[in-house]
């Protein structure tokens, strides 16, 4: 069992404790905040035994195990470097950081103090992406050869929020968009039957708005193995979210590639422990066989119970599949090139 320990009690951190509801591999021992009675009101809201007022006073606390950082991206870096050097394993939100450079110190960190480290890619730890995987290599859609992924929506421009905000990590690439990239990387790599392969060409546009954050961001990738890949995301109209895989004998579309699966998405009081989770859904259309078929993927836990699984699974090995630090490195240097390739500062 890992004593967990949560920084930064927002949105995200509801969902990644209620999604701890339904584990046997941890529990949240603490959770931490800037502000005593944040920290308090959270505790109370998930019955968490320990709250502190400082980032720095969870991290003293011996008796955790494991640290979930959920601030803003900006702070990433900071709290995952400082939970590293108390000992502490470490479940970073995504992205990592907010470039590659930066990325790289904290993956050194954790290699010299020798703790798990692991980028929060939910949609990686689910097994609808090991359906996806499965099926590519098992030659279902022949070879790949075009990938197209989305996620993107609308929020009403405010330079004050943190979507706009060049100093808090704004705009859609990091936000949203670092999940079309880690999706063509890892499709790619399944084609190859490797983890995850990184491009050799970026090609991008883009609407970058008043405060230095792009609205709107798309971009061209090409793989050593000859599959291109297009991937969009906005903060400024709904494009939605789905990711489909083109081969030379059909494709794989998957409707929901983020948030599979999780009733955890969305609320922040505790669920009841008899949530039912539904199962995802895939659509293979083979036109070597001239079918469409509708796979369904079952599932036991909500998507992030998968994801604290993960780590709970791999803390020895300091490492998880879902997403290795290589496998980080390269997505942080895929979104560093999209942004520069549309005039955005890094």
């Amino acid at each position: 069992m890992l004593n967990w320990g949560v920084i930064g009690p927002g949105g995200i951190a509801h969902v990644f404790c209620n999604g701890m509801r339904f584990t046997d591999t941890g529990q949240i021992l603490a959770v931490g905040s800037r502000t005593e009675s944040r920290a308090e009101d959270f505790a109370q809201n998930f019955d968490i035994p320990r709250h502190y007022g400082t980032y720095e006073a969870l991290l003293a606390d011996d008796d955790i195990d494991a640290v979930y950082v959920a601030t803003i991206h900006p702070h990433h870096a900071e709290w995952m470097i400082k939970a590293a050097e108390a000992n502490k394993h470490v479940l970073v939100e995504k992205p990592l950081s907010i470039n590659h450079a930066t990325a790289v110190t904290m993956v050194e960190a954790a290699r010299k103090n020798d703790v798990f480290l692991m980028e929060a890619f939910m949609y990686r730890c689910h097994p609808q992406i090991q359906k996806m995987v499965e099926l590519i290599q098992d030659g279902e859609i022949g070879e790949v050869r075009f990938i197209r992924s989305s996620f993107g929506f609308q929020a009403g421009f405010n330079p004050d929020s943190r979507l706009f905000n060049r100093e808090m990590g704004g705009g859609g690439i990091l936000d949203v968009g670092c999940y079309t990239a880690s999706f063509a990387r890892k499709v790619a790599g399944a084609a190859a039957n490797k983890p995850f392969l990184n491009p050799i060409s970026v090609k991008a546009n883009g609407k970058v708005g008043p405060t230095g954050v792009d609205h709107i961001a798309a971009a061209t990738l090409k793989f050593e193995n000859e599959i291109v890949a297009e991937i969009a995301t906005t903060v400024e109209c709904n494009i939605g979210s789905r990711a489909t895989v083109y081969g030379s004998g059909g494709t794989i579309d998957i409707p929901q590639p983020w948030l599979p699966s999780s009733p955890c998405r969305g609320t922040r009081s505790p669920l009841p422990l008899d949530t039912p989770f539904p199962p995802s859904k895939i659509i293979l259309n083979s036109s070597q066989r001239g079918e469409t078929t509708e796979i369904t993927v079952e599932v036991d836990r909500d998507l992030f119970t998968y994801e604290a699984d993960m780590v709970a699974n791999h803390i020895a090995d300091r490492q998880a599949p879902a997403m290795s630090w290589d496998d980080t490195l390269g997505n942080m240097h895929l979104l560093d090139a999209w942004r520069e390739e549309i005039g955005m500062a890094v």
